[in-house]
């Protein structure tokens, strides 16, 4: 039985039982009864008379629950008892001691009192039920959405907010032109950055062969042919000549300024091999003369200080011939460690180049490997748009909800402001022909 059949019956069984009592107070009457007897029929009468003016609107419709509800079921006094439970597929919800009760159909206050009910069949002496609708079985939305689902049940939602909470309609035609043509011009922006870069790469490569090899000369033939614009390619080109002109003219400088010193160093190391020639010819003179003088000493014609200071001159000397050889030493050390630095230079200018030139390479290798990708994606991006462009008209949609009433699902067409009840399914169609004889209604369920 419907809700709607539900509210009438009372008003058919007041009026039914109003004509029983009018009919039979009617009787009475005619038969002469009392005047105290007849007073009381009368206020009787009054009593059960409908006062329409009086009369209360239709209340809402009582909430019946369905498989997908969660219910808070609170027991006073019996913390072991209550807890949140969900009507299953078997319309049942599980109490604990009494395990599933039936639920089918019923209300909030029906479900109290059955479980009431239960739980006094000897479980718990007079017991005191709450139950309470935590969470609504969800609503679902399907068709020409964005995205398809369930969704919470939230009070008052219309069919709009559920589309909106399913993330709006499809995009039409004209919209989808747009991200196409979005899409396309990223696409083909991509494709042209990727040929450019492509470009630059092989440049760039171009550029570190030649470093490596020690060549001034570069050869940039490689680029012609589908890419880049002949403009860019322009700027790439000289953009790596003057690279490699300013690397090279960098380490160059870094190598003559190094270079420089090497002469100042011969020519310290040759006037210290003059100083150090000097010395050796003094040393022998002072020898030669040491030795006749010890001659002379040995016949007594001759002091002995003055062989003393000969033997001191000799030792000035050898200790100069000395210094001068180590300083010799230290210029070779030097000159030695210049050499090195010269050479560390080259090589570290190499490491670099031959570094840039790997990664360069792998960078190269990755956008090749790319491209036909990009240009594939470019090529369907472009068809898309003609497709979207051939096929024009705006979409009209039609909107439809089912909903089960009394185990039986319904279903009708409605406007986009109807509201929605828990456990309904929103179905969204779009729709190439408009039907004028069809328009959708708003429907409102009893």
């Amino acid at each position: 039985m419907t809700d709607e059949g539900r509210a009438v019956m009372p008003a058919r069984a007041s009026a039914t039982l109003q004509g029983a009592l009018s009919h039979h107070n009617k009787s009475r009457l005619r038969a002469g009864a009392s005047w105290p007897a007849r007073l009381a029929l009368l206020a009787a009468l009054a009593a059960a008379a409908p006062a329409p003016l009086l009369a209360a609107p239709d209340a809402p419709p009582v909430y019946r629950v369905a498989p997908g509800d969660r219910l808070s079921i609170l027991v006073f006094g019996q913390a072991e008892l209550s807890g949140e439970s969900m009507v299953d597929g078997a319309n049942t919800v599980t109490v604990p001691l009494i395990g599933p009760v039936p639920v089918l159909g019923l209300s909030i206050k029906e479900i109290e009192q059955r479980i009431t009910q239960r739980l006094a069949e000897g479980y718990v002496q007079k017991p005191v039920v709450s139950v309470r609708l935590t969470e609504p079985r969800p609503i679902y939305v399907v068709g020409d959405v964005k995205t398809s689902g369930s969704y919470a049940f939230r009070h008052g939602i219309s069919v709009i907010g559920a589309v909106a909470l399913a993330g709006g309609f499809t995009v039409s035609e004209e919209q989808a032109q747009v991200v196409l043509r979005t899409d396309y011009l990223q696409a083909d922006e991509r494709l042209r950055t990727m040929e450019t870069t492509r470009a630059s790469l092989i440049a760039r490569r171009i550029r570190l062969e030649a470093q490596r090899d020690g060549r001034n000369a570069l050869d940039f033939g490689e680029l012609t042919g589908p890419g880049a614009a002949s403009e860019q390619v322009t700027q790439i080109i000289k953009g790596e000549q003057q690279m490699l002109a300013f690397q090279s003219d960098a380490l160059q400088q870094q190598v003559a300024t190094l270079e420089q010193q090497l002469p100042k160093l011969e020519t310290v190391k040759a006037f210290l091999q003059d100083q150090l020639t000097a010395e050796k010819r003094q040393l022998e003179l002072v020898q030669m003369h040491l030795t006749d003088y010890n001659t002379l000493m040995s016949s007594g014609l001759a002091r002995r200080y003055t062989g003393i200071e000969l033997q001191r001159e000799e030792a000035r000397n050898r200790g100069n011939i000395a210094r001068f050889s180590g300083d010799i030493s230290s210029n070779d050390i030097s000159r030695g460690e210049l050499t090195i630095r010269i050479q560390q230079a080259k090589d570290a200018y190499q490491r670099q180049v031959r570094t840039e030139l790997q990664d360069t390479m792998q960078r190269l290798a990755e956008v090749e490997a790319a491209l036909p990708t990009a240009r594939a994606t470019r090529e369907l991006r472009l068809r898309q748009v003609g497709f979207v462009a051939d096929a024009g008209g705006a979409p009209r949609r039609a909107l439809f909800v089912t909903r089960t009433i009394d185990q039986k699902a319904e279903t009708v067409s409605v406007t986009d402001d109807a509201p929605l009840q828990p456990g309904d399914i929103l179905r969204v169609e779009r729709l190439r022909e408009p039907d004028r004889s069809a328009e959708p209604v708003s429907v409102t369920w009893r």
